[in-house]
């Protein structure tokens, strides 16, 4: 698992969310977040959509073991976090659908027995790069509903076209549109964008480490009645034709709520 696209896998993580009977009601996707404190720390968060925890009592993810520093593919560690709504901290703007549970802690609770990876903190994307534009390619990485790998636990990495100009924010909102077909499931996947590969594509030679940015998190589809909602994550979900137009949040409302929380404790 050297390539960085396959080294994305392990930063996504699937997320089942459980009402006040124990009852699994709905799954989405979060990925892995590290943020630096200091010199010699940081802190690691599970960065999702409000709509995927907002009525959660309980939440489950779902990690591949170690094994000798290297993932145990198929070889799974379930850890249950009860009374989540202590730890989740949902974005304070009501219309940005960004959530983030700190779980430095979960990861001292289990030294060398989990495998991951985090998104590195300078890979989110601040919409000032020149190389971004509309039309270009972008991929995300995410858990549809029984369509994912269940036999090795692995996501699946799914590409699709920037509609909206990124640097805009769409109908006032801090989102762009992907052209991509988005799943129930598909609830917090993240958007990345290879910008070495877009120079290459635009005729520009770059030299050095392969440019990967964060570009935002998976919230939305539009539906055949051409009205804007909220990714269904349940079981229960009426089908609706999609319209193969995927609504994200940019990565600046992510680092606007990371900054927000304490770093000393």
């Amino acid at each position: 698992m050297d390539s960085i696209q396959e080294q994305l896998l392990f930063t996504t993580l699937r997320i089942e969310c459980f009402d006040c009977s124990n009852r699994l009601y709905s799954m989405g996707t979060g990925f892995l977040l590290q943020r630096p404190v200091d010199k010699d720390k940081s802190k690691i968060y599970l960065v999702t959509n409000k709509h995927v925890l907002e009525d959660a009592e309980a939440i489950r993810i779902t990690f591949t073991k170690n094994r000798d520093g290297n993932p145990d593919i198929g070889n799974t560690l379930n850890i249950p976090i009860s009374d989540s709504q202590k730890c989740i901290v949902m974005h304070p703007n009501p219309k940005i659908d960004v959530a983030i549970l700190e779980c430095t802690g979960l990861f001292n609770l289990f030294p060398d027995q989990l495998y991951f990876k985090a998104v590195s903190y300078d890979m989110l994307a601040d919409f000032t790069e020149s190389e971004l534009s509309v039309a270009e390619n972008v991929y995300f990485v995410g858990y549809p509903e029984d369509r994912y790998d269940k036999t090795n636990n692995l996501p699946l990495i799914r590409t699709g076209l920037i509609s909206s100009h990124p640097k805009l924010d769409y109908n006032g909102d801090p989102v762009f549109i992907i052209d991509a077909q988005v799943f129930p499931g598909s609830s917090g996947s993240p958007v990345y964008i290879d910008l070495t590969y877009e120079n290459f594509k635009n005729g520009q030679i770059v030299i050095g480490n392969k440019k990967i940015r964060l570009l935002g998190i998976v919230s939305q589809t539009m539906v055949r009645n051409n009205q804007l909602q909220a990714v269904p994550t349940g079981a229960a979900y009426a089908t609706q034709e999609v319209l193969g137009l995927g609504i994200v949040f940019k990565s600046t409302t992510i680092k606007e709520l990371i900054d927000s929380m304490p770093t000393d404790n």
